[in-house]
């Protein structure tokens, strides 16, 4: 007959599995932040470039402040991103050796014991972390929204601006 440990060791253990690999889908959404935003702000100086190249062509004052705005966001969007990635403590067992020798001679069941609160622990503070990193991942992704979204309006502005009148 199973005991009713092996059953909560499992799921806790599943629990911080989960959290983990919550941990790494959000550092990888991160980076994609990174990089489209580092994209994007080489795009947009590209475009820039190509456009002022031309001696007749003039840049748009009510794009300027557009454009300007753009970089801005898009250099801010990759920063929160890049801070979703600093590493920070997430709830590592705290184990010395002078304290496990306290432990070693426990029961069994003192030692399963003992060792899920860790993983609980481990999982508390895991799900914290990763709930603050969600949160500036959607900051992040809706600053790099709105980047595009006012690099297109500069985009809009540059291209009616060269239109036969």
């Amino acid at each position: 007959m199973t005991e009713g440990y092996e059953i909560y060791a499992e799921f806790i253990e599943t629990l911080v599995d989960a959290e983990s690999a919550r941990r790494t889908t959000l550092e990888q959404k991160a980076g994609a932040v990174i990089t489209t935003s580092g994209t994007l702000v080489t795009l947009l100086f590209g475009l820039v470039a190509v456009l002022t190249a031309k001696q007749s062509f003039k840049l748009p004052s009510a794009a300027q402040g557009w454009l300007v705005g753009a970089a801005f966001l898009f250099a801010f969007a990759a920063v929160i991103a890049l801070l979703i990635g600093a590493p920070r403590p997430y709830g590592e067992a705290d184990l010395t050796i002078d304290r496990l020798a306290g432990m070693w001679s426990d029961p069994i069941s003192d030692a399963r014991a003992a060792v899920a609160g860790l993983r609980l622990q481990a999982l508390e503070t895991g799900r914290l972390r990763n709930t603050a990193k969600a949160r500036m991942l959607i900051t992040a992704t809706g600053i790099e929204v709105v980047a595009v979204i006012a690099l297109a309006i500069a985009v809009a502005i540059m291209l009616n601006s060269s239109l036969p009148t």
